[in-house]
């Protein structure tokens, strides 16, 4: 059976070990308002969505179930949004590029 929206959301926070303070501190809303997501009790503007999907580092398509979750690569994006540096940025991406044009 595929999961709603709202499971989506609380699977991916608890995989971002947030509470549901935590990501209601995030977003400027109250804890209800995230039980009421979670709980598929209201419908999300497309802007709120977006935002959730930036805190817990995952794709508005995978909250809305149009794609699966993929852990490696939600890591990557992850790990390559940390990287502040442009010089080191580029230079991940010179070397993802290089080993996708391998296989």
């Amino acid at each position: 059976m595929k999961m709603t929206l709202g499971e989506r959301i609380r699977e991916q926070r608890i995989l971002m070990q947030m509470t549901q303070e935590e990501l209601a501190e995030e977003l400027c809303v109250k804890k209800s308002t995230i039980s009421m997501y979670e709980n598929d009790k209201v419908d999300i503007k497309g802007s709120i969505l977006i935002e959730l999907s930036r805190v817990l580092h995952t794709s508005p398509n995978y909250l809305l179930g149009m794609e699966d979750y993929d852990e490696d690569l939600e890591e990557m994006i992850s790990l390559f949004r940390s990287i502040k540096n442009a010089e080191i940025r580029q230079a991940m991406l010179t070397s993802v590029r290089a080993f996708s044009s391998i296989i």
